[in-house]
């Protein structure tokens, strides 16, 4: 079975999280040396692709916020 085509045209922007985390003087380090999360997920964040919805979950507690607080969905112009 091959992957499933994608149903959607536009993006994600992690931009929030980042935006938030400096407000809270939260490094990207933090995350992975005290929060335990992978240099690959941070990776993704960076490059604005898709992470489980459990790494949502995760990020929402360290930060106190909501999903809407740390991502965007961005359509396709």
């Amino acid at each position: 079975m091959g992957e499933r085509e994608k149903q959607y045209n536009g993006s994600i922007s992690y931009k929030k999280l980042f935006d938030l985390m400096e407000q809270k003087n939260i490094k990207k380090r933090d995350l992975r040396e005290k929060y335990k999360i992978s240099p690959t997920i941070i990776n993704r964040l960076n490059n604005n692709t898709n992470v489980a919805v459990d790494t949502i979950m995760y990020l929402c507690e360290i930060l106190n916020c909501q999903p809407s607080d740390i991502m965007e969905y961005i359509p396709n112009e």
